[in-house]
């Protein structure tokens, strides 16, 4: 093996989409898809990141959203500020163009850090795992799950931090969110499986009532008439008779000359 391979930058991965974005009309889609890039770029602006913005690496819509890559020393000020803004950024949208054929905004959102590849001539998407992990996260079924239990007029952004992130920035206190306010969750989803920090900035609803964490589905109670047990009588020898079996009786019965109460 001749040369000398080098790791790809660490770079920090940060995704968002918008929940629901098929269930609008394609014009409702054509707004969204429009003006979420604007979002994003005013929450980094509110919260003191426009250089971030403006230097980002890799910028690309995924139709239902938008991805960046961004150098891993601004990840402490996006933790810390970024995501509180973005909420009041969504929140404040809703507010003003709430009405007949308003498109509401909510939104996932997944941060990551890790070596990324930049994308080849030609290419928006940057490659490595980093980014793969990045996406599965955003598609976890207990990150869905956290804007399906809480009020969609009050909750409109939930994120799910990779533990990387969260063990590098979070446990470090380089980003001062108290790690009380971070739910670890096990996650599978296609080839990924392992652990996601769930953070909701403004927690609603079922949030309030049970928490971010995935809540456990209660069992289905069995049918009484299933759990009857059977009952099973051998008869043998060679008398004549009757025999009669009787699982549960209501009531009475009669046969022959005797009743049976």
């Amino acid at each position: 093996m001749t040369g000398e391979v080098e790791l790809p930058p660490y770079r920090a991965v940060l995704v968002v989409d918008a929940k629901g974005f098929g269930g609008h009309s394609d014009r409702g889609q054509a707004v969204l898809a429009e003006e979420i890039p604007g979002v994003l770029a005013l929450a980094f602006e509110r919260a003191g990141l426009a250089h971030v913005w403006g230097d980002a690496l890799f910028p690309h819509g995924t139709g239902d959203g938008f991805g960046l890559g961004f150098a891993t020393r601004h990840l402490p000020t996006v933790v810390m500020r970024l995501f509180d803004t973005l909420q009041d950024v969504l929140a404040e949208r809703d507010a003003r163009s709430s009405g007949p054929g308003h498109a509401r905004m909510r939104m996932r959102a997944s941060l990551n850090v890790g070596p990324v590849l930049a994308p080849g001539r030609g290419s928006a998407a940057a490659v490595g795992g980093a980014v793969i992990t990045t996406h599965r996260l955003l598609d976890a079924p207990e990150v869905r799950d956290l804007l399906t239990r809480s009020d969609p007029g009050q909750t409109f952004l939930a994120v799910a931090l990779s533990e990387r992130v969260y063990e590098d920035v979070v446990l470090t206190e380089y980003a001062p969110l108290p790690p009380s306010l971070v739910v670890a969750q096990a996650v599978t989803v296609k080839e990924y499986s392992g652990t996601v920090r769930l953070y909701v900035p403004c927690p609603s609803g079922d949030l309030l009532r049970h928490g971010l964490g995935a809540v456990p589905r209660p069992a289905p109670k069995a049918d009484p008439q299933s759990q009857v047990p059977a009952t099973t009588n051998v008869i043998s020898g060679g008398e004549f008779g009757t025999a009669i079996q009787v699982g549960h009786l209501h009531g009475g019965f009669h046969h022959g000359p005797d009743r049976v109460n």
